[in-house]
């Protein structure tokens, strides 16, 4: 493959990436849920998602297909329940305020380890990186080849980390009480997302 060929290769599937990934949406989601965080508490919380995000699409593009069909002999209906689930608690939680064990949505200050866990779960998975995600890299893993996605999937992930370094301008433009309000309304459709994973799952796994 030609150097002009794989760039455009490159480019065509991080545009499909971020259309699943949606920083753009999502980012504003991250900075009104750690609103009441401090800045180096946020910041961890930032770096955490971007790399676990990361780390988790680059594993499934190197190895999901083997851990979901030979060790854990799962498939991607399984893990749509699963992570529509999540999805739905998560988004109930942030909406009526039940937020004592998971208190990134909270006025409560998180400690560093706090920040991990509520940036990997469910920040990274299943908000940001979901099973949409996991199986659009496997199938451009297959069409176009590992260095390709790599390439997409690094440069994606590079507009998220870009994304977050501004969040200090872009919480001074909207305020706190529009991310407030941004962050609630998101809530409905995070949910909404998580119903419409359970449903697509539960049809395939029982009805085809």
């Amino acid at each position: 493959m030609e150097a002009k060929d794989l760039i455009l290769h490159i480019i065509t599937n991080v545009l499909t990436m971020i259309g699943i990934l949606n920083p753009f949406g999502n980012v504003p989601l991250f900075m009104s849920l750690t609103q009441h965080q401090k800045p180096e508490i946020r910041k961890k919380i930032y770096n955490t998602v971007v790399l676990a995000g990361f780390g988790i699409v680059t594993g499934f593009t190197l190895v999901g297909n083997f851990f979901m069909t030979y060790l854990y002999k799962i498939g991607m209906n399984e893990l749509r329940v699963a992570g529509g689930f999540i999805l739905i608690v998560v988004a109930l939680r942030n909406l009526l305020g039940f937020t004592s064990s998971s208190k990134g949505g909270s006025n409560e200050e998180l400690t560093q380890d706090e920040a991990v866990k509520f940036a990997v779960t469910p920040l990274t998975f299943p908000i940001l990186v979901g099973p949409g995600t996991i199986s659009t890299v496997m199938i451009i893993r297959k069409e176009a080849g590992f260095i390709v996605t790599l390439g997409a999937i690094a440069i994606t992930f590079g507009i998220i980390k870009f994304l977050f370094s501004i969040s200090n301008i872009i919480d001074r433009v909207f305020g706190e009480v529009v991310l407030f309000i941004i962050s609630r309304v998101l809530q409905i459709f995070i949910m909404s997302v998580g119903v419409k994973l359970m449903v697509t799952g539960l049809k395939h796994l029982f009805f085809s």
